[in-house]
């Protein structure tokens, strides 16, 4: 009877411990500045976005992976706010931004110069994540008179692949057990394949919490954009100082994809991070923003 007591006791104290761990997480995203909307006459979608407006100081453009959303920048928000303006974009599809109907990338890089030029943010610095950081690249290319320096984190050139392919198997994979899963089996799921050797709970949940928002437009409209990306003529076009930061851990992009980035850019330079995988902004949050601080300011 005894051994059933503490049984029973050690799963509600595990339980009272992981509710704490994601109230804790819940504290850094209470922090955000509130979720806007911009109307794009152009295309008829509305984008959503997060921004911190600090007059008269240079403006930071956050811009998330497959796996996140604006809230994704949270840790960033909090350092960054008394040295830059910040501004976090929801992707087509992501937080509340409307989904792209036959997406890509150069589509998307539009409506975000759009909706920058509506802001009346004309010079500003990329940090671009993962998917963020494909994103990155083509704005890049299209736009180096406003960029004045690219973060390019944990990212590749794309898969390459033709319009008329069918999703790619990991893809549709996520789509089915979207569907088939509760919220916070799939935010788990995901953070679990893409940080298989995460210890930290904390970080943990706050991971899991934004991918529990994801949604099956989003997959659509994120993988389609990716498997369909070739940035390999677009790179000698990116004039501005690059730093491509990577992850000694990172499972998801092999160094060898962000080795070909290092090696085709005319003016980048490379900083692993040590010990992190796919989500170095939030697995060592100093070290990330300390970097991106030094790059941005010399």
């Amino acid at each position: 009877m005894n051994e059933i007591y503490q049984r029973v006791k050690l799963i509600y104290l595990n339980l009272i411990f992981d509710v704490m761990l994601t109230n804790m997480s819940l504290t850094i995203l209470d922090d955000l500045p509130e979720c806007k909307m911009y109307y794009d006459d152009f295309s008829g979608l509305k984008l959503s976005y997060r921004y911190l407006n600090n007059h008269n100081k240079s403006t930071i453009v956050f811009l998330h992976g497959y796996n996140g959303n604006s809230k994704s920048w949270a840790y960033q928000f909090r350092h960054f706010k008394n040295k830059f303006s910040i501004l976090a974009f929801d992707f087509p599809g992501f937080g509340k931004s409307d989904n792209f109907l036959n997406p890509d990338m150069f589509k998307v890089s539009e409506l975000f110069i759009r909706a920058l030029k509506s802001l009346n943010i004309e010079n500003y610095y990329i940090v671009g994540h993962s998917m963020g950081g494909m994103l990155a690249q083509v704005l890049g290319a299209n736009k180096n008179s406003s960029i004045l320096k690219i973060v390019l984190s944990c990212t590749h050139k794309g898969y390459s692949m033709n319009y008329k392919e069918p999703l790619r198997e990991p893809y549709e994979k996520r789509l089915y057990e979207r569907e088939k899963l509760t919220d916070i089996e799939y935010g788990n799921l995901r953070i679990s394949k893409m940080l298989p050797d995460l210890k930290d709970k904390e970080i943990f949940n706050f991971l899991s919490l934004i991918s529990q928002d994801i949604s099956k437009e989003a997959i659509l409209c994120g993988g389609s954009c990716m498997q369909i990306l070739d940035t390999t003529n677009l790179l000698s076009k990116i004039k501005v100082p690059c730093l491509i930061l990577t992850g000694s851990k990172d499972i998801v992009v092999p160094k060898e994809k962000s080795n070909f980035l290092l090696n085709s850019l005319k003016n980048a330079e490379h900083y692993e991070m040590e010990g992190v995988g796919h989500a170095p902004y939030c697995e060592n949050v100093l070290e990330f923003n300390k970097k991106i601080n030094s790059f941005l300011i010399s």
